[in-house]
């Protein structure tokens, strides 16, 4: 997604986050014999991180968060 702003990428995420809430309320629910579900929860916490990180890259000028290991060696 190229183009896209901090306004447009936070509305995104507090939806996911909102999403989230909502799924987390009810889940699942049957009627009668049918029983239905609402989107995936793991679907929507992998959005939250995409828009998460999304937001902090813009933030950031559009430098990608990266993460290091280090990993001490004996001398």
């Amino acid at each position: 997604m190229t183009g896209i702003t901090l306004k447009e990428a936070q509305s995104r995420y507090r939806e996911y986050l909102d999403a989230e809430s909502k799924a987390l309320k009810g889940q699942r629910y049957k009627i009668e014999n049918q029983e239905l579900e609402r989107a995936s929860l793991s679907e929507i916490r992998e959005g939250i991180k995409y828009w998460e990180n999304k937001c902090i890259e813009i933030a950031r000028g559009g430098k990608k968060i990266t993460t290091m290991r280090i990993i001490p060696r004996d001398l």
